[in-house]
């Protein structure tokens, strides 16, 4: 009988347990709700009052790129973390599969990083409805987009960058596998994350890479405030392909290298 729903409950405790993830947390929210004060006193200043799509919208810019190294953080020690301590070695010697072990872990940090995903993208909403208000972008008497229309991309820009997120999540659990030592693994992955992000910047790879998908949907969203059309058709089965491709990878490659590995010495 398989163990990973047992062990996919005990990281989820684990995690809520964790008081540092609960500030963390609370520290972004503060960041978000910073941000989107700054954009509308700004849009105050300047006599472009817009709508509140904008201010959720820049306020969420800031809080993503925190929430994206915050989980290639998290999924980049899980692994390596109780293989240092020899955490691994109880859990193993229990009839434990290694593939489990590996899924339980990434699975929870799926869910983690759902939860927070969504909970800052409510948030922003809430932020815009306050400071502004959800509201059609109109162009003189023209209407541009109906707050249906904003909606719609909204929700489904944070479907397509919870996609790109769990890929991320994937790549710390293969950093996790390869590197012994949580510090070297956080270190190797952020590394390894910025030199896709420069690579998802160049014609030859930005296609292939999923670091061009975790921003993208909230640079669209970003334009649809502004009233610019934005075409998603051409975005959503890249997005989704070459995330799901690159989780399938991650994975295959993390669990063939942690079944060879030697974890008792």
């Amino acid at each position: 009988m398989s163990k990973l729903p047992i062990l996919i409950k005990i990281e989820l405790e684990k995690m809520i347990r964790k008081r540092s993830m609960l500030w963390i947390a609370l520290m972004i929210l503060a960041i978000q709700i910073a941000a989107a004060f700054f954009e509308h006193s700004a849009r105050l200043a300047n006599d472009d009052l817009g709508t509140g799509f904008q201010v959720t919208v820049f306020s969420l810019k800031i809080c993503l790129q925190l929430v994206a190294l915050i989980l290639l953080a998290l999924s980049s020690m899980t692994l390596s973390e109780e293989i240092a301590t020899g955490t691994a070695k109880i859990i193993l010697v229990r009839g434990v599969k290694r593939r489990d072990f590996i899924l339980g872990k990434f699975i929870a940090l799926v869910y983690l990083s759902t939860v927070l995903v969504v909970f800052y993208h409510l948030i922003g909403l809430v932020l815009g409805h306050f400071l502004g208000g959800l509201v059609a972008i109109k162009e003189g008497e023209f209407l541009l987009f109906t707050a249906m229309d904003l909606y719609k991309g909204f929700f489904g820009g944070m479907l397509l960058t919870l996609c790109a997120m769990v890929a991320l999540v994937a790549l710390g659990c293969f950093v996790s596998i390869l590197i012994k030592g949580s510090g070297g693994a956080v270190g190797t992955g952020i590394v390894i994350y910025f030199f896709m992000q420069i690579l998802s910047q160049i014609g030859l790879f930005q296609k292939y890479l999923f670091t061009k998908y975790l921003f993208l949907p909230i640079d669209n969203m970003s334009k649809l405030a502004e009233g610019i059309y934005v075409d998603w058709g051409r975005y959503v089965w890249w997005t989704i392909g070459v995330s799901s491709g690159s989780i399938l990878i991650f994975l295959t490659l993390s669990i063939i290298i942690f079944n060879k590995r030697d974890v008792w010495h």
